[in-house]
C-alpha cells in the first residue's frame, strides 16, 4: 500500500459528481461513489493488484419488521481494496469436516482444496452491530464477496499455531474463480506464476524458498538464496514441495 501511495497519480473523472454523498443502501449509488472515489487516485500497483470486496449487511430486526410488513428490508452495501486473499486453512478445515459430518459422512479429512478456500470466503455470518436504519445495535447477517478480481491474486495460507504440516493444501496450476465473482466479463481464470514454500522441520532448521516461472521462456526456477535450480517437475517440485505459504495467480485473458 505504502508503494501505491507513493507511485500514485490524481486523475479527475469527467462528469464525476463532487457533491456525490456514500448511499450504503442503494447498491446502484454505492458502488458508483467507491469506484469514482478509487478512480481519482491510481497507480501502476493498483491496476494490478487491487480487487473489490461488496459486503451486504442485513439487520435481522429490519428484516422481521419490514417482512410483516409484505416488503424486502434493506440492505447496507459497503465496498473495501483487496490486494491479497487470506485463507485460515484450520478454519476451513473445520467448516469444512463440519459440513461433511452434517451429510451423516464420517471422516477425517485433512486435505484443503482452493475451491474449499473460496467457498469460505463468501460465507455468510451472524455479527452484532449499530443499524443506520433502526438507530439501535442488532443481529445483522454478513456476508462478503468478491466484486472484481485483480490481474495478479495473491493467495495467503494461515496454518494457525499448530503443527503447519498437519493440513495439506491441493492447490492446481489453474484456477477458475468465475462463480465467485460478481462482475465479469470473461471466464475468471488464473495461472500460477510463483510459490513461496516453507521447508524444514519447525524450529530453526525452517527455511523459506521461492519458485516462479519466468516470464521470458516460461520455465520454472527455485531460488534458495544464493542458488537457482532449473524445475523439471511443476507438480513434485512446486505444488507439492515443502509448505505453501503464499502463491501468486495471474489472470489469463
Amino acid at each position: 500500500m505504502q508503494l501505491h501511495k507513493e507511485l500514485k497519480s490524481s486523475h479527475k473523472l469527467i462528469n464525476s459528481n463532487d457533491n456525490q454523498t456514500y448511499n450504503q443502501y442503494d447498491r446502484k449509488a454505492a458502488l458508483n461513489y467507491i469506484f469514482n472515489e478509487f478512480k481519482k487516485e491510481i497507480s501502476i500497483i493498483s491496476d494490478l493488484f487491487f480487487g473489490f470486496n461488496e459486503i451486504k449487511i442485513e439487520c435481522l430486526n429490519c428484516k422481521t419488521i419490514y417482512n410483516s410488513q409484505g416488503l424486502n428490508s434493506p440492505i447496507s452495501y459497503n465496498y473495501e481494496i483487496f490486494n491479497c486473499l487470506i485463507f485460515p486453512l484450520e478454519e476451513i478445515k473445520n467448516m469444512k469436516n463440519s459440513l461433511i459430518q452434517y451429510n451423516n459422512i464420517q471422516i477425517n479429512n485433512n486435505r484443503v482444496t482452493l475451491y474449499d478456500c473460496f467457498l469460505y470466503n463468501q460465507k455468510t455470518e451472524i455479527i452484532t452491530g449499530y443499524c443506520n436504519n433502526c438507530k439501535q445495535i442488532f443481529d445483522s447477517k454478513y456476508t462478503s464477496m468478491i466484486l472484481s478480481s485483480p490481474l495478479i491474486l495473491i493467495i495467503i495460507l494461515e496454518r494457525g499455531k499448530g503443527n503447519i504440516y498437519d493440513i495439506k493444501l491441493e492447490c492446481c496450476e489453474e484456477i477458475d474463480i468465475t462463480q465467485f465473482v460478481q462482475y465479469k466479463n470473461t471466464p475468471q481464470l488464473y495461472e500460477l506464476y510463483g510459490v513461496i514454500s516453507l521447508i524444514g522441520q519447525i524450529g530453526p532448521n525452517q527455511h523459506f524458498v521461492a519458485s516462479c516461472r519466468s516470464p521470458i521462456n516460461y520455465i520454472w526456477y527455485r531460488y534458495n538464496d544464493a542458488l537457482v535450480n532449473r524445475i523439471t517437475d511443476l507438480q513434485k517440485e512446486v505444488i507439492e514441495f515443502g509448505v505453501p505459504y503464499i502463491l501468486f495467480y495471474q489472470k489469463r485473458f
